[in-house]
């Protein structure tokens, strides 16, 4: 699909988690990554249920404010899709104002509208988030263009995106919906202000956060392109 979004970002679109800063995924990463292994003596994820059927509204607040995942209502961040060193098509991401109530919960809601630039028809896509009261966030339910699912509902279960504390290894589901391909992700890399994590579902993925800012780059494995911010930052 020459000049335009690969066929498979709507899978992008369905991962992605909000970011600043517009640096080459190579030059964040460097040959060994982006750090070296923290000790495992740090908090993890041990403890949680994930998924999770039904989580509690008692246990979440109504702000997603992990450093890693900032979600701020308002905010609006711009990604440039290359494939090859071609342009690709963009991607808008803005995080709406107000929540939404998933299953007691306030979730934020991230709306993503994929213009795959060659004049087509541009699609949005939307992700639902809430976060704990210790600070891990998670994702609650989509709005897509294949169908739409909520945590609680015909055996859809919340899954993790972000931990409120990193760890070199961990792994967890990101969601778990009858009628999608099983997700996960793992922490690859670690350093004190960025993160690479890998995440595979209908296919794989590596992206790479900075903690204050969010996502700043994230490529597709295996239909060879990438998406990073646009100069600037979010608006």
């Amino acid at each position: 699909m020459p000049a335009s979004v690969p066929a498979s970002v709507p899978a992008l679109v369905r991962r992605l988690r909000v970011a600043a800063a517009v640096v080459p995924l190579a030059a964040l990463a460097g040959c060994g990554g982006v750090g070296q292994p923290q000790p495992y003596d740090q908090p993890g994820i041990n403890g949680l249920v994930i998924p999770t059927p039904s989580p509690d509204a008692a246990d979440f607040v109504d702000v997603v404010d992990n450093p890693w995942l900032p979600l701020q209502p308002g905010t609006r961040w711009t990604y440039d899709v290359t494939r090859d060193g071609n342009p690709a098509g963009r991607l808008v991401v803005d995080v709406r104002d107000g929540t939404i109530p998933v299953d007691g919960l306030a979730a934020t809601a991230v709306e993503t509208t994929t213009d795959p630039g060659d004049g087509g028809t541009a699609s949005v896509e939307t992700r639902l988030y809430a976060q704990d009261d210790d600070g891990n966030v998670w994702v609650v339910g989509e709005e897509l263009a294949a169908g739409s699912w909520r945590a609680g509902e015909d055996g859809a279960e919340a899954g993790l995106v972000m931990p409120a504390h990193l760890r070199i290894g961990d792994g967890w589901p990101t969601y778990l919906v009858p009628s999608l391909p099983r997700a996960s992700r793992q922490v690859e890399e670690l350093s004190d202000d960025m993160v690479q994590m890998h995440d595979e579902a209908d296919t794989e993925s590596r992206s790479v956060y900075e903690k204050g800012v969010g996502l700043v780059s994230i490529e597709d494995l295996d239909d060879g392109w990438i998406a990073v911010l646009v100069p600037n930052g979010p608006s």
